[in-house]
């Protein structure tokens, strides 16, 4: 099926996947309860420093995307800047969007933001991997770890997570419960979203 889709198409749904991780990233944040490791880091720079969640995501991709260049003895794949730099714009574009919208800090209103940001990054997780295009700097890092250390991707995956938890506790990110359930959640609902696209020939 994508050897029959067209160019045009697959940047589209590359560019609605984006956009419907980035809704569950600001759902996630909205819910407060915890977010992944590396927008915990994201979310606390833009506390300590000022400059938005989307931006520090921007600046973390540029400098992994070196680190990654490093590992791979000069070859930089600066496509992920790319993605990077989409993800960064439309994380505060939906922050903005949710911080008008929904309004109050109730359980029940945090409890709907938290399962529906963990559906909707999982799935578009899911669609803009299914693509094959520009991977982020994140997953490209974990990729190129593997590569350099000869280890299992799932190996590298817990290594980058881990040095995010730790990178975020120090910065005193939003790291909490949900972090947990992302952790752990967030691969096994990407595959059960991956199953779905590819049962039904979406992808």
């Amino acid at each position: 099926n994508m050897e029959k889709m067209s160019n045009k198409k697959r940047y589209l749904l590359f560019l609605i996947g984006i956009i419907i991780l980035t809704l569950g990233v600001a759902l996630a944040i909205k819910a407060d309860f915890g977010v992944g490791p590396w927008d915990g880091v994201n979310v606390a720079l833009n506390r300590i420093y000022g400059l938005s969640v989307g931006t520090f995501a921007i600046i973390i991709a540029f400098i992994l995307t070196l680190i990654n260049g490093l590992l791979r003895e000069g070859k930089f794949n600066f496509y992920s800047l790319i993605t990077g730099f989409l993800l960064g714009i439309f994380t505060d574009f939906w922050l903005y969007i949710i911080g008008g919208l929904i309004i109050g800090n109730g359980l029940i209103i945090r409890l709907i933001c938290f399962i529906l940001g963990i559906i909707l990054l999982s799935f578009g997780i899911a669609l803009y991997i299914r693509l094959g295009l520009a991977p982020n700097s994140l997953d490209d890092f974990m990729v190129a770890l593997s590569e350099k250390f000869n280890i299992r991707i799932s190996v590298s995956k817990l290594i980058v997570d881990i040095l995010g938890l730790i990178i975020g506790l120090l910065v005193h990110g939003p790291i909490g419960l949900g972090t947990l359930i992302i952790t752990i959640g967030l691969g096994p609902l990407i595959g059960v979203f991956d199953k779905i696209l590819e049962k039904w020939a979406l992808v």
